[in-house]
């Protein structure tokens, strides 16, 4: 995994909403909006694969835009979702856990989309799917970090006016008491590690071209 870029998820205890600045305005709304759970796996999951294409795209010849907007084309040979994972991992894009949550995430929003009598996160089958992310267990575990960080400011006896870790642990406990809400920051760690990838990316042209 040396060869792929680090994902830091969170930028720091001060944030109210971990990371919300590797986002779009539109993005962060559609985040936060209090959607039925149809809604948000759909959403949540056309977030991710807006990001997915844009990487690709990046890697691809970016001055024949009529053959990209082919490839991409909803009817084209790229356009579905699981062909752009699979083409992402095939190419050495994606490490073995991203393309595997990413084929959960589009799973989810297909049994959402087609399946009526699932209606929530809470469907069996919905939440396995969602606990056996390598990215889930990613997010449990920033949950219970920055709960021990607030715990030692608590014991420190710091003001807790001036704890550093307070906002973000309650925020992120908050998110983890749900599957829906535990699910919404999985997908956000998948979309921040493909956002991290693209800046690597962009930094190492611009490293490259600036050598020339």
């Amino acid at each position: 995994m040396s060869d792929f870029p680090k994902v830091n998820p969170y930028r720091g205890p001060s944030d109210v909403k971990p990371s919300d600045e590797k986002l779009t305005k539109d993005e962060i709304e559609a985040f936060y909006d209090a959607l039925r759970d149809r809604d948000r796996a759909i959403v949540l999951s056309a977030i991710a694969e807006n990001h997915l294409t844009s990487l690709l795209q990046l890697l691809m010849r970016r001055d024949e835009k009529e053959i990209s907007q082919q490839l991409f084309n909803p009817s084209g040979p790229l356009g579905p979702f699981g062909t752009k994972i699979r083409v992402a991992y095939m190419l050495r894009i994606l490490p073995p856990e991203v393309h595997k949550d990413l084929m959960i995430v589009s799973k989810i929003r297909n049994k959402f989309a087609h399946d009526l009598s699932v209606r929530s996160f809470n469907d069996q089958q919905i939440t396995d799917w969602v606990k056996s992310m390598h990215h889930y267990n990613m997010f449990l575990n920033s949950v219970k970090t920055f709960q021990g960080q607030h715990q030692a400011e608590r014991e420190s006896g710091v003001p807790e006016s001036e704890h550093k870790f307070r906002t973000i642990a309650y925020v992120l406990a908050d998110s983890a008491e749900t599957i829906a809400g535990s699910y919404r920051e999985t997908v956000r760690l998948i979309i921040h590690w493909i956002v991290d990838f693209e800046q690597h990316i962009k930094s190492e042209e611009e490293r490259i071209n600036f050598k020339v």
